[in-house]
This record gives structure tokens, sequence and C-alpha cells, in this order.
């Protein structure tokens, strides 16, 4: 399938680069496909980042020849990015974040540091208390700068 072969390549011009794939997206439209991607890295990443980046797609989806035409938009997760997995948890620890959880059947909010992380929770301190959510109760996570 197309899209298939296309994230191949958008993963191993992450691999070859330096990056890895944060989040990507096919569109195709006609002869016409728009491969919007954010990449992410060990440190934030940059503008020139992402130029790297384009450049070896770019090259990578010439070789293969299966898109005659296309459209690349390349650019990071962004400051207030979404937390997705116990990794990126992980390397935020310290970090201000928002999370939505669930809660006695509702959805309550906590801002404040991500204070500590482990396999079954995040402690959250606020700046009176800390609030412990199980992963399982969570709803959304992201970076609050």
């Amino acid at each position: 399938m197309l899209k298939d072969d296309i994230i191949k390549i958008i993963n191993k011009a992450a691999e070859n680069s330096g990056y890895s794939i944060y989040e990507s997206s096919v569109y195709l439209s006609g002869v016409h496909t728009k491969l919007t991607i954010k990449i992410d890295g060990e440190k934030p990443v940059s503008h020139n980042d992402c130029e790297n980046y384009s450049r070896e797609l770019a090259l990578l989806l010439d070789e293969s020849g299966i898109l005659p035409d296309y459209s690349l938009e390349i650019s990071s997760p962004g400051i207030n990015r979404r937390l997705k997995n116990i990794d990126e948890f992980i390397k935020y620890k310290n970090a201000p974040v928002k999370v939505i959880y669930a809660f006695n059947g509702e959805q309550r909010v906590a801002k404040g540091i991500l204070s500590e992380i482990n396999e079954n929770e995040i402690e959250i301190s606020e700046e009176k208390n800390k609030i412990v959510i199980s992963h399982k109760d969570i709803v959304n996570a992201n970076l609050d700068y």
C-alpha cells in the first residue's frame, strides 16, 4: 500500500538523520500528496533540524519515485507538546505540565511540575500539594510552558 511505503520512508529519513517521528500524516489527493511530520530528538528541535530532516526525506522520496508530486510540512512537537507515553513523561521530569485525568467518573485538571514518574503513576507538584495520578486515568497531558 502506498501510505505504508511512504511511512517507511518517513521513518528511514528520521533514522538516517538522527531524529524520531513524534507524529506524521499522509494526505493523498490525486497526484499531489502532502506530508505533515513532527520530528523529535534528544534536545529541542530547531529550525535547522527541520531543514536537515526535510532534505533527507526529500532525497529518499525522490530516489524511490513513488510520489510524482508532494509537499512537505516539517515541524517540532512544539513548546506545549502532548506527552504520549511513559518515556516522554520521564524525558520531561521537572517540567511544568497540565494533565486532564479521570477521577470518580469525572474529569479533573492538575497543573504543576511533573515531579515523579514510575511504571504505574505520575506525581504533579502544585503550589501547596502533590497529586498522584495513575497512568490509566490520564486522559490528556501536555507540557505547560
